[in-house]
């Protein structure tokens, strides 16, 4: 699962991820070691997974407008709130949730 394999490049500090999504992931404190992601628990886990991922997808598309805004709490909020949607894709509808949240100006 492409989750997965993005969230242990991440982990493991693989060169295949920019400097500058560590720089986020750290701001975030997101960068979590191995040692602290075994004791959490599975859906925390599982939280974080996709919160990097998201990240990571914002960051090859260039939202750097946003992603030089998120803040970790709201990343955490935002993740239950959409987690008690019906939906086929999670991962598209909290991307969707973020760009909507950082970009709305009413």
């Amino acid at each position: 699962m492409m989750i997965d394999y993005i969230f242990n490049l991440v982990i493991e500090k693989s060169p295949e991820i920019s400097q500058s999504f560590y720089d986020l992931i750290e701001k975030l404190e997101l960068n979590y070691p191995k040692e602290i992601l075994s004791r959490l628990q599975k859906d925390k886990v599982i939280m974080f997974k996709t919160i990097i991922f998201v990240l990571y997808i914002l960051e090859n598309e260039h939202f750097d407008n946003i992603l030089m805004r998120v803040k970790r709490e709201e990343l955490i909020n935002l993740y239950y709130i959409c987690s008690n949607q019906c939906t086929d894709n999670f991962v598209a509808y909290y991307k969707k949730s973020i760009i909507n949240k950082y970009t709305d100006r009413s």
